[in-house]
């Protein structure tokens, strides 16, 4: 048993004598759009941390379920904290663990509003702390669109308890931020600009400007297909840092 808040603080000494890497599961509470759940980011991050874990043999920390959302706030239910909280909030965790002994600490992300601020927090406890850190993304790469049917087809492959298909919706993005035209996404013109998610859609399915991003077309097929390579790669990179020795991955004088 790998997930440290089902263990004893026995079993925990002990498994921290096997390895020095740790994953912690980081997500969100956001709206994805009327057929998935809440928790989305950080049920699929902690389900990805969970089999990794359970095949590599690497502790695995407690879900931080709780991130950098306020872009979603027009959608009930949706949370988020300040990103300077959520830096420290998460900093805390992995110093807390690295006290046990874990020296290669892992941040399994579900959601890439994130994104910046782990890499941000992996970095400072890489040149200062003396501990290696990353961020691997809990969705595998190429996905499009938030809610759309790649993220809807994982939730159906790994809790599709939770996925209500006959709420699904295809949603075409708006292409206009008042009189300026908007391209890709948090764009217009040449400028970049604080967008939310309300900007482009009214549904929260969400994609780049004027694409119609689709979640009809999600299955439980698609999304084994998607998830199993990656979770085969990801245990791969896992293994190969459990097996690195941690002064050879930090950074230099």
């Amino acid at each position: 048993m790998v997930q440290l808040a089902e263990i004893s603080w026995i079993d925990a000494e002990e498994l921290f004598k096997r390895t020095d890497v740790v994953l912690i599961p980081v997500g969100s509470t956001e709206q994805h759009g009327p057929h998935n759940p809440l928790g989305t980011d950080h049920l699929v991050a902690g389900a990805l941390a969970r089999v990794v874990g359970e095949r590599t043999g690497v502790a695995v920390l407690p879900t931080i379920p709780i991130g950098i959302s306020e872009h979603h706030r027009h959608f009930p239910g949706t949370l988020w904290v300040p990103p300077a909280v959520f830096r420290e909030y998460v900093k805390a965790v992995a110093l807390s663990v690295a006290t046990h002994g874990a020296r290669k600490i892992i941040f399994i992300n579900g959601h890439g509003g994130n994104t910046a601020s782990l890499i941000e927090v992996a970095g400072e406890l890489r040149r200062t702390y003396k501990l290696f850190s990353a961020v691997i993304m809990a969705f595998p790469p190429g996905m499009v669109g938030h809610a759309g049917a790649g993220e809807t087809s994982v939730n159906l492959y790994l809790h599709g308890r939770l996925v209500s298909m006959d709420r699904a919706v295809d949603t075409r993005q708006r292409e206009g931020l008042g009189p300026l035209k908007m391209e890709g996404l948090g764009r217009v013109g040449p400028a970049q600009f604080p967008w939310d998610t309300i900007d482009l859609s009214d549904t929260g399915v969400l994609g780049a400007a004027g694409e119609v991003i689709a979640s009809t077309k999600a299955s439980e097929e698609e999304g084994r297909r998607l998830m199993e390579p990656y979770i085969e790669e990801v245990c791969r990179f896992i293994e190969e840092l459990k097996a690195a020795r941690v002064e050879e991955l930090l950074s230099k004088p």
